[in-house]
């Protein structure tokens, strides 16, 4: 990006941070895509809540860490889509889960694993196949933020991934999000809210989506239009009890020993605060902050007998354009 263009960047910032847009006309909202384009964001994360055992045990618990998010277009579309390759080439995460402390580091390939502050050789794992870390995840943008056909590069892994989310990469869930702009232009101050029902557990396991996301002020300086935008959204997860054996809500098997071990999330809550800037001349994220929280329980079932654990976080997060 030229010196000009940041210098102009941040100038719009500023006027746009202070000062509502003087003119009455409307904005139009939309990501644009081209062919080859990279955009590089930074996030940084931060949070901390506590967590309640099956055994009835509570632990305070903390993250902090940061990493690079790569988007790649592939291609665009007939009706203005991108399709993105993305990739997380760089993480650096700190977990804390009462006294015990571990952290989780990735670079060019590299895994380095820390616990209570003493590096341990990683888990044996392949990495070159590990969705956004070694294979990066495909996905499709519609100018309005849509997303849908999200596509792993280990078959194995979509295999298993569609399992869990019937459809998933089909024509049935060719759109698993909501549209972040209207199609149409929007007025400062003009307020667009949305609520959908999503079904990525099949019928019987709705996930409620309700958005609301204000256009606060337009600035433009340079010919570079910035846009702040006030957003607020809550998803809504609520599964049936069910027996055990017939416990469907989000379920991931795993093993422990020669017992079969089922967790499951049966009602989670998640509500995200945003304010967000946005660059209208080329269609893209400039800076975000997202302030989230978020409640859930889970069961664990180890073999027939099924026990609950909660889970209740908050966490800020922000997202830099480099």
């Amino acid at each position: 990006m030229k010196v000009a263009r940041l210098v102009g960047l941040a100038l719009a910032l500023a006027l746009g941070v202070t000062v509502a847009a003087a003119s009455d006309d409307a904005v139009q909202l939309a990501f644009q895509f081209s062919p080859g384009e990279v955009m590089t964001y930074g996030v940084s994360v931060s949070g901390a809540g506590h967590l309640r055992s099956p055994e009835g045990e509570t632990a305070a618990v903390g993250l902090q860490g940061d990493l690079t998010f790569v988007c790649t277009v592939e291609s665009v579309l007939d009706d203005g889509s991108g399709r993105l390759q993305v990739r997380v080439p760089r993480a650096d995460l700190r977990v804390n889960v009462g006294e015990d402390a571990a952290r989780f580091s990735y670079e060019n390939g590299r895994v380095r694993w820390f616990a209570n502050g003493q590096e341990h050789a990683p888990p044996d794992a392949d990495l070159s196949q590990v969705p956004l870390l070694g294979a990066p995840v495909r996905v499709t943008m519609a100018p309005n933020g849509r997303l849908g056909d999200v596509v792993l590069a280990d078959p194995r892994l979509m295999g298993a991934l569609r399992q869990e989310v019937p459809g998933i990469g089909t024509g049935r869930l060719a759109q698993v999000g909501e549209e972040v702009f209207p199609d149409r232009p929007v007025a400062v101050g003009e307020t667009w809210r949305k609520s959908a029902q999503l079904t990525p557990f099949g019928p019987g396991m709705p996930v409620t989506l309700t958005t609301s996301h204000t256009l606060d002020s337009f600035s433009q300086e340079g010919g570079i239009g910035v846009a702040k935008i006030s957003g607020y959204s809550e998803v809504r997860f609520q599964a049936a009890k069910m027996p055990v054996s017939r416990f469907q809500a989000a379920k991931m098997p795993v093993s422990e020993g020669d017992v079969a071990v089922t967790v499951g999330v049966p009602r989670l809550r998640e509500t995200i605060t945003s304010t967000e800037f946005f660059d209208t001349s080329q269609g893209r994220l400039i800076r975000a902050d997202y302030q989230l929280a978020l409640s859930a329980e889970a069961s664990v079932a180890l073999g027939e007998e099924e026990r609950d654990a909660e889970a209740e976080a908050r966490f800020h997060i922000t997202v830099q354009a480099r």
